[in-house]
């Protein structure tokens, strides 16, 4: 060292130049890690810029094994959907951790070179540092998979696929639009709708690159609040856990699951049962920015010439007016508002979809009249077979437009200005006839959902009619 600090000071006084050790070699990435780099990357952290891979020996530099990341903008369900994993028996979700916020720097020139002689640079360092401080919690839960949701995790989304080559990613989506109304009515003194608006487009824009380059699942905040049963059985069967009916109770657990600025903090959350969502806004509410977003996330269509239009689902629905639930069947009947100029009206018919079972399917004729329709359904063709009860029908109006081209109309109550018609209108259940192939005693009953649509679900008799979302 004496020597080279002679030959360097002999050098700098006649060239300029020092003789330094060459850095070592970036370790080649697997083919597993193409998709989140394909190369030593480099992203942003402070003022410098950190290269970083994945670990030469996973077996050996990670102890965690699995970890489930959940990418999302802020303000989109994700401390909900938090809480009701970590209700699950093997699943542990903690508050936002922001690992990525933890740094490693050597603290002198020696401690570096110590560490480049282990082949351990300064981002291999802080990902040994996170694995570390994930699968503490872990253990310390004593459950075998920790889902982490802090939000600015889409903005390292290729740091996190490199760092944990198994990683498993949940993409949660809620309508742009109303991702910026919350992200504003959470600080409104902080930023205004306009502000609110550009600043959460920075984590859409992130989560949907995210959604480009890894695999993973998908689930929209508007699903969850509407039927968190059927969107976490979806979520467990991606994580290879069985459904658990206790992660609907997440509020059992109590309030000592939230902490106050590590996720949502609002009495919304704090209630500790899934609460209906807001209505989805119009398509004139979109505020500029966010359209194209909407459309990419498929909450509103882009026409050719480039501007937005609202999806068939938004410009027209079937408005019920009357249900009657009486002497072995169920009729329904109303008006088609926003139908499709020339569509014939012989063509509509009523569908009757078995909700988690897309292939059990029931339709029936619903021709116009103007614009009214009225239709009938027995009983008789409502049994749910062997599927667990209670089942639900899910119930829409199908056509055609002039082109011959499908239709699908949303059939429920939106403009009697009625609030929560679920517990408001309540219809009587009927039994379904004997032979109807249920193999036990089975009722049926309409019910308006969350979102004042309108579903048939059967239950077991005698006993109380149990209501779904």
């Amino acid at each position: 060292m004496k020597f080279l600090r002679q030959l360097n000071a002999q050098l700098g006084s006649r060239t300029g130049y020092a003789i330094r050790r060459v850095a070592p070699p970036a370790r080649a990435v697997s083919k597993a890690t193409a998709g989140a780099s394909s190369k030593a990357a480099a992203v942003t952290s402070g003022a410098a810029r950190v290269t970083f891979r994945p670990p030469a020996e996973p077996e050996t530099d990670r102890l965690l094994r699995k970890p489930v990341f959940i990418i999302s903008p802020v303000r989109s369900g994700s401390t909900l959907l938090r809480l009701l994993l970590n209700a699950h028996s093997q699943l542990h979700s903690p508050h936002e951790l922001h690992v990525r916020r933890l740094e490693v720097r050597p603290g002198t020139t020696l401690s570096e070179r110590a560490m480049a002689e282990l082949d351990l640079d300064r981002a291999d360092l802080e990902h040994l540092l996170w694995d570390r401080v994930m699968h503490r919690e872990l253990i310390r839960v004593g459950k075998p998979v920790i889902v982490e949701k802090t939000p600015s995790n889409a903005f390292a989304y290729q740091r996190l696929a490199a760092c944990w080559p198994d990683a498993r990613f949940l993409f949660l989506l809620r309508h742009p639009a109303s991702i910026a109304r919350s992200w504003h009515e959470a600080d409104p003194d902080k930023r205004d709708p306009d502000e609110a608006a550009l600043d959460a487009l920075r984590y859409m824009r992130a989560v949907e690159r995210a959604r480009k380059a890894l695999p993973g699942h998908t689930v929209r905040y508007e699903e969850l609040t509407a039927d968190p049963e059927a969107a976490l059985r979806g979520i467990c069967a991606f994580l290879g856990v069985e459904w658990e009916p206790r992660m609907l109770a997440y509020g059992a657990r109590g309030e000592d699951q939230l902490r106050k600025g590590l996720g949502d903090w609002k009495e919304k959350i704090r209630t500790g049962r899934v609460q209906p969502g807001r209505a989805l806004p119009a398509h004139d509410e979109i505020p500029e920015p966010l359209r194209c977003i909407s459309a990419a996330w498929g909450y509103t269509t882009a026409p050719a010439d480039g501007r937005d239009a609202p999806r068939a689902a938004d410009g027209g629905h079937a408005e019920v007016a009357q249900v009657w639930a009486r002497e072995g069947s169920i009729r329904v009947a109303g008006d088609i508002h926003g139908a499709p100029p020339g569509a014939p009206p012989h063509a509509w018919q009523l569908a009757l979809v078995l909700r988690g079972h897309p292939e059990r399917r029931r339709t029936y004729a619903a021709p116009l009249d103007g614009v009214r329709f009225d239709v009938t359904v027995p009983l008789s063709e409502l049994a749910p077979g062997e599927v667990e009860l209670p089942a639900v029908w899910d119930a829409y109006l199908s056509g055609q437009d002039d082109d011959g081209g499908a239709v699908r109309l949303r059939l429920g109550r939106r403009l009697d200005g009625v609030a929560d018609k679920k517990k408001v209108m309540v219809f009587p259940a009927q039994p379904l006839p004997a032979g109807a192939g249920t193999g036990t005693d089975v009722a049926a009953r309409p019910y308006y959902t969350v979102k004042d649509n309108l579903s048939i679900e059967c239950v077991p008799t005698p006993g109380e009619v149990r209501t779904r979302t």
